[in-house]
């Protein structure tokens, strides 16, 4: 497949047609990022986007059955923690490394009914104030995962990850990325990384809303925000991601996406 075609190629036209005045540059890098990593010869590779990980992770989680009633097995214990990280990274596309160190109190906060992630500018690569609200649609899962299958893997005494392994302990940075590389495969034959998953939140917006593209900067902190303050960047990053999650339950409530 050519970068010169396709629907990567349709969503870079769009935005330029709705908004000719903006520089397009960081969306055609990531046009060409998501059509290098397709295999030669298969031109019907689809572009990946939020909602496909967001149906794969509640897949994972649904084919699990955890309930508090029953006992959980490990091997449903790792594949419903792995299920929820893939649908929180369709939400919540942050930085990989942000992602893999989210700690419970510090980094993963409960105000009033609702849980946020927040990550302060000195712990973002552009120093920019960063506030993700776990969407409603995870709420159920969000609790279950902390409820019960988090203490079903936990065993060291003070851990505070958020995302933890078998042995008892933090699932380590280079533990996150293969979690989704291995699932996505399988199942969506498209190998796609947590880096993928913040190309995957632009090129929707670029399909779905490319009169709204900008939103997606503010999500995924591209925008240069030194002339900013704090409170002003954290009021547009959390209502990025609350429209993030607008968009992804329209585009669900839509055709299925195929298998491949």
């Amino acid at each position: 497949m050519s970068a010169g075609g396709g629907p990567g190629s349709l969503a870079l036209g769009a935005a330029r047609t709705k908004m000719p005045d903006h520089e397009w540059i960081w969306l055609r890098d990531i046009k060409t990022r998501l059509y290098s990593a397709a295999p030669r010869g298969n031109s019907a590779r689809p572009v990946i986007t939020s909602v496909q990980l967001v149906d794969l992770g509640i897949e994972l989680m649904e084919e699990c059955s955890i309930t508090a009633k029953a006992p959980i097995t490990m091997a449903h214990a790792i594949q419903y923690r792995d299920g929820l990280m893939i649908a929180l990274l369709g939400y919540v596309p942050l930085r990989h490394k942000n992602f893999a160190a989210v700690e419970i109190g510090r980094d993963l906060i409960k105000e009033d009914d609702h849980w946020f992630i927040v990550i302060p500018p000195d712990e973002t690569k552009t120093e920019t104030y960063l506030e993700f609200q776990i969407p409603e649609v995870l709420q159920d899962q969000f609790l279950t995962y902390l409820n019960l299958v988090r203490p079903r893997m936990l065993r060291r005494v003070g851990c505070n990850a958020l995302w933890v392994s078998p042995k008892g302990g933090p699932l380590s940075y280079s533990a996150v990325g293969p979690v989704v590389t291995r699932h996505t495969t399988k199942r969506l034959g498209i190998r796609v990384t947590p880096h993928d998953a913040r190309d995957a939140a632009a090129t929707m917006w670029a399909i779905a809303a490319p009169e709204q593209i900008g939103v997606s900067r503010d999500l995924l902190a591209h925008s240069d925000l030194r002339t900013t303050t704090k409170y002003y960047n954290r009021a547009k990053g959390i209502e990025a991601s609350r429209a993030h999650g607008r968009v992804i339950a329209r585009l669900r409530r839509g055709p299925k996406h195929p298998r491949h």
